[in-house]
């Protein structure tokens, strides 16, 4: 692939400069990060990027877990974690905590890695950033990596996918698959996501996901917001313009319409994903149980996903409690979750073995 550097040109002409990549396809997953490229690279042969990362992390859980009084106390968690990792947690300085926007920060210093969080945040925040943080230093931190993020487009896949691994790293550090499945006590439901967010000082979307991604069996948790497509946005932003251009050539404007659509979706680990994952833009029918998340508490319902599975399985649906900015006022954003309760499938990762994947240049 090649990214754009905006604002530069090659010498003497106008085409702006651009920087050839490698993108390595592996587990059905595209990776252009350089930094992940390394990493999978590690072993001389290509290695899923998500497998490495979640062991990594249950690694570094599993060595936690030997020192003796093992807290009960998130953040006394992490601190410990981290330290195996040569890390050291501190908060920051009341001065820059008022001027820092970020939850926390990571930087190297002379002695090894350090991480600063804002103690003014909320505890929930604090801990999965930190976690998140944690993860950033599985990579290899190189100026080719860096310069790759600050020149894709914000939001893109390629900008996002670094960000990604390390939400997945950063919910096995906080909510380990092993003690979330022990908690959980095969009930995975939204009715238990407040109980299981408390034991784990982790925040309710956070813990909604791992509902899917701590899953045994086949399912799916996301969430969804009341929206237009992307292409239709685009083309209502443009109202007059395509107003005038229709008159002329007399085509009516294909019409546009508000659906639940998925804006991130969180697969278990026996959910094959070509099956399983919803693609971005996908909308639920207006018949599904999620559209009536707004009349309060867990919806209950029993259909099929707009994904390529036409199985059915159990669905909830609840309105978030914390609604976006670009969230509907009427039909807010929602999460949910489904599992398929036909069967029932024992996965762990300690399994998975490392395969190669296809490399594309």
């Amino acid at each position: 692939m090649a990214v754009r550097a905006p604002g530069h040109t090659d010498g003497g002409g106008t085409e702006p400069s651009k920087i050839d990549m490698e993108t390595l396809r592996i587990a059905g997953r595209r990776y252009s990060d350089p930094d992940i490229i390394s990493l999978c690279r590690q072993s001389g042969e290509l290695i899923d990027p998500r497998w490495k990362i979640v062991s990594m992390a249950r690694s570094l859980v599993e060595r936690a877990r030997d020192f003796p009084g093992w807290p009960n106390d998130a953040l006394a968690r992490l601190k410990i974690i981290a330290s195996l990792n040569g890390i050291k947690i501190a908060p920051m300085p009341a001065d820059l905590a008022r001027s820092e926007s970020r939850d926390a920060v990571l930087y190297p210093t002379e002695s090894g890695w350090r991480v600063l969080y804002n103690p003014d945040r909320p505890s929930v925040r604090i801990v999965f950033t930190i976690a998140h943080e944690i993860v950033h230093t599985f990579f290899p931190n190189s100026r080719s990596g860096a310069r790759f993020r600050s020149l894709t487009s914000p939001g893109s896949r390629e900008s996002n996918e670094l960000e990604l691994l390390c939400h997945l790293g950063a919910s096995e550090l906080v909510m380990p698959f092993d003690e979330f499945q022990r908690q959980a006590n095969g009930r995975f439901s939204l009715a238990s996501v407040a109980s299981l967010a408390s034991y784990f000082g982790a925040s309710l979307e956070a813990t909604v996901y791992r509902l899917a991604t701590a899953h045994p069996g086949i399912a799916v948790a996301g969430l969804l917001r009341y929206r237009y497509t992307k292409e239709e946005e685009r083309r209502l932003a443009q109202t007059t313009t395509m107003s005038l251009f229709t008159e002329a050539i007399g085509a009516p404007p294909q019409p546009a319409e508000r659906k639940y659509r998925r804006q991130s979706v969180h697969l278990s680990p026996a959910s094959p994903e070509n099956e399983c994952t919803i693609r971005f833009n996908k909308s639920f029918d207006p018949s599904s149980i999620v559209y009536t998340a707004r009349k309060g508490g867990v919806r209950t319902g029993s259909e099929s996903l707009p994904n390529a599975s036409s199985a059915k399985g159990r669905i909830e649906a609840i309105l978030c409690p914390y609604q976006g900015q670009d969230a509907d006022p009427e039909f807010g954003d929602v999460f949910f979750f489904w599992e398929r309760t036909a069967d029932h499938v024992d996965f762990d990762f300690s399994g998975v073995s490392e395969t190669p994947g296809r490399s594309d240049s």
